[in-house]
């Protein structure tokens, strides 16, 4: 598999930096200069493009500069909308472009309504806007980055104060920080000035498979890099993108819970894993121990998915009675790519079906097979036989099907 990873960490994003970042990663020029065309066609204005290789801090880089004869009078959503949807049409883009493209500008929009009145996108309403989201959404859909997984670091959206049209603002601007919160964009405030503008988050927002600053175990295939405007004093100002290729074994990010009790039933402990298996948590184990005061007791061990910490904590309070839960974050661990198949079964007079957990390298080959004990366990109990000789008899099934070492049929 394909993985897009995006590294807004250090500079922050624009759209300027990622449609550059596209381009020197691989993506072919004569795509925005098609979008340009169509842009000038359509609106009347006359643009200029010029992309360049230059560097910052001494590190090889592309730049894009967009310089247009003459802009938008702040043009309103309806007609943004309706020059967006020409534009989307004249470039000839796929079905999932164009939606990534209506997305983006979806989000300034809505983000505009909720901080502004008026139908106006003030500073968005520009031809640099249409310019940036069909340029990004075409070039995406020359390297058919639609069948990536794309994961991104958090996002540096700088600091201090800048001079708006409104005033003296803060870092994050009001529309930044509006995107930031509607799209769960996790970010740090580092360096000086504005590096994250509405519109490079609305691209990233919505391209986005996942944020994490730890990035799975994978095989670089190239970089990309793309400049933002200015020298920052302390950091080269560009974004960084890389294209990898996942390695056998995937590494994700995890969250662990625990909690000691020594007042509780093994009935308790039973229900609580099971309501804690069916709330979503991942793997979940009781562990004897010796708590306070020398009482036996256990120690509840519950791993989960980053975000769902809160929910499985408020669950295991509840039914427990316990008064805390310890949370440790970023663990990690190595897991190989899974797949659930069916597999047909013949058992003396049953004949049906069972499902089987394949775990899988990252050319497609099976490398585990493990029956599902449930199908296992109702199978067994309709022809009254051992679970275990039920299991044994489909992983024979699947393994004849499924053979080690080879793709998937």
């Amino acid at each position: 598999m394909r993985i897009l990873l995006i590294d807004p960490s250090v500079a922050g994003i624009s759209g300027d930096m990622f449609l550059a970042a596209l381009l020197d990663l691989g993506a072919p020029a004569e795509v925005l200069q098609r979008v340009i065309d169509s842009i000038e066609r359509q609106t009347g204005k006359e643009l200029e493009l010029k992309v360049v290789e230059t560097e910052r801090k001494g590190i090889r880089c592309t730049q894009v500069e967009l310089r247009v004869e003459e802009d938008f009078q702040s043009a309103g959503y309806t007609e943004l909308k309706e020059y967006m949807e020409l534009l989307l049409e004249r470039c000839g883009l796929s079905r999932r472009a164009c939606n990534y493209a209506r997305r983006c500008l979806e989000t300034l929009i809505e983000g505009e309504e909720r901080i502004h009145r008026g139908g106006h996108l003030h500073e968005l309403g520009s031809v640099d806007t249409l310019f940036d989201i069909a340029g990004a959404a075409a070039l995406l859909d020359a390297i058919d980055a639609w069948k990536f997984r794309v994961i991104s670091t958090p996002v540096n959206v700088g600091s201090g104060t800048v001079r708006t049209s409104h005033g003296e603002l803060s870092v994050p601007l009001p529309l930044t920080a509006d995107i930031l919160r509607v799209k769960g964009v996790p970010f740090v405030k580092r360096h000086r000035g504005e590096l994250a503008t509405p519109t490079g988050l609305a691209l990233l927002s919505n391209l986005v498979h996942e944020f994490s600053e730890e990035l799975p175990v994978v095989r670089l295939l190239r970089t990309g890099r793309g400049a933002g405007t200015v020298e920052l004093d302390e950091a080269p100002n560009l974004l960084q993108l890389h294209l990898c290729e996942s390695s056998g074994i995937d590494k994700e990010q995890i969250s662990l819970l625990e909690t000691s009790v020594d007042d509780v039933t093994g009935e308790v402990l039973g229900s609580t894993i099971g309501e804690l298996l069916k709330a979503g948590a991942l793997d979940v184990q009781v562990i004897p121990t010796v708590t306070k005061k020398n009482r036996p007791g256990h120690v509840l061990q519950v791993l989960c998915r980053p975000g769902e910490e809160e929910r499985l904590a408020e669950v295991m309070m509840r039914t427990l009675g316990t008064l805390g839960v310890r949370y440790s974050r970023m663990s990690m661990r190595f897991a190989l790519r899974r797949e659930v198949r069916r597999v047909d079964v013949q058992i003396g007079d049953y004949r049906g079906h069972a499902r089987v957990k394949l775990g899988l390298d990252r050319e497609g080959r099976v490398v585990s097979l493990k029956p599902e004990y449930q199908d296992a366990a109702e199978i067994a109990e309709r022809l009254r036989m051992p679970v275990r000789e039920v299991l044994a008899r489909i992983a024979c099934r699947a393994r004849a099907r499924f053979k080690f070492g080879r793709k998937l049929p």
